[in-house]
């Protein structure tokens, strides 16, 4: 069983962000799958590479999006962005430096923060951008 079902409640009604957020969870399920299978180190560090990257990546796309449909409380959710990319990026250099595991506890961070920035914060997006998108 996968640590995060993805389910239809996660969804912002914004294909492509949709998308980018199964891809987030199916690379945490896949950290988690490696790291309950004990793989090597390497294999754990391509999967966190991933991971950082691509958060990376998906945040500057919601951020492109705010910025073009003048998102009023961007600002705010940029920062909860950048909060989760400096601790992602403490963590990684953590494990990397020796000083930690992925284990469940990294594993438990990154689902529940997902999880309630998707449903909380995400949600709060929806109905605006869905709107001028639409327009547009």
């Amino acid at each position: 069983m996968a640590l995060f079902e993805w389910d239809d409640s996660f969804s912002v009604g914004i294909e492509m962000i949709d998308k980018q957020h199964m891809i987030l969870v199916r690379a945490i399920n896949l950290m988690d799958m490696a790291v309950n299978a004990n793989s090597s180190d390497r294999l754990l560090g391509a999967i966190f590479d991933t991971l950082a990257d691509y958060t990376d990546v998906h945040f500057k796309y919601e951020e492109d999006l705010f910025e073009m449909y003048d998102y009023p409380d961007a600002a705010a959710h940029r920062q909860q962005h950048n909060d989760l990319l400096e601790k992602v990026l403490e963590l990684k250099g953590d494990w990397e430096a020796g000083n930690a595991e992925i284990g469940q506890e990294v594993l438990d961070f990154l689902v529940d923060w997902l999880k309630n920035h998707i449903l909380g914060t995400d949600q709060a997006y929806t109905a605006f951008l869905v709107e001028r998108m639409r327009v547009a």
